[in-house]
């Protein structure tokens, strides 16, 4: 099991999209100060490493100790530790990000750790991206979703899916425009990054395999050419109040 997770964690640095840097030039414009920004639930670094250029100091955190192996060396420090056990000082954090994370956490104990850690005006940011589309082949990624592996979706799926619209903080919300995250890709970088999907990792522990003949069927056809592939790029994000 520990290999197949390092071997995920490098399927994820090759294969998943990476955000934007106008969504870290927003975060850091929004934080109260750049020095400190942690990354929880980080896998193996996608979004610690687009936070690097605008704090002095990034560490990412994650359960999984194979998928913090799995990251390439670059400035941030990490730690392998679960989301609401930070091995932090109270209010030293300018900012915490989570990506592509937050439907694994105790949410209720992590927004606790948060308020903690987090300085005042400190601020805390879910970061997600929804479902894609194949500019041409508008429908087919959605039909495989929903259809062959719609019984292997944890039901933590729908709440990432959809930007986390039920997270709740009495905190002062900040508005973040919704952007769209766009990669030219060939059919094959594509299979790739569909083979990073956790309902794939559960049909094949059943000895199932969805991918197979959706891969056939999708190399036809998308053709010899890249395609645009464009996820929708969703933040939900607070404030920590400063004292009166």
């Amino acid at each position: 099991m520990t290999d197949s997770l390092f071997q995920r964690g490098q399927h994820y640095q090759q294969f998943r999209p990476t955000y934007p840097d106008t969504l870290f030039e927003w975060l850091s414009a929004q934080s109260p100060a750049t020095h400190l920004a942690v990354d929880v639930g980080c896998g193996s670094g996608q979004a610690s490493r687009g936070l690097e250029p605008h704090f002095q100091h990034v560490i990412g955190t994650d359960i999984s100790l194979r998928q913090l192996q799995a990251a390439p060396a670059s400035a941030t420090s990490f730690l392998a530790t679960q989301a609401h056990q930070l091995p932090l000082p109270d209010t030293c954090v300018d900012l915490i990000t989570v990506a592509q994370a937050f439907h694994w956490f105790d949410k209720t104990a992590f927004f606790a750790e948060a308020e903690r850690v987090l300085k005042p005006g400190g601020v805390l940011a879910l970061v997600s991206y929804g479902l894609c589309d194949v500019e041409g082949l508008e429908g087919m990624v959605r039909a495989f979703h929903d259809g062959p592996l719609g019984p292997w979706w944890p039901a933590e799926r729908a709440d990432v899916v959809a930007g986390y619209p039920q997270a709740q903080l009495h905190w002062p919300a900040l508005h973040f425009a919704d952007t769209t995250i766009k990669r030219e890709w060939s059919v094959e970088t594509f299979i790739g990054y569909l083979g990073t999907w956790s309902a794939l990792v559960h049909a094949a522990r059943a000895g199932q395999s969805p991918l197979a003949p959706f891969s056939a069927a999708l190399r036809t056809q998308w053709g010899p050419q890249t395609r645009t592939v464009h996820w929708p790029l969703r933040v939900r994000a607070w404030r920590k109040p400063r004292p009166h």
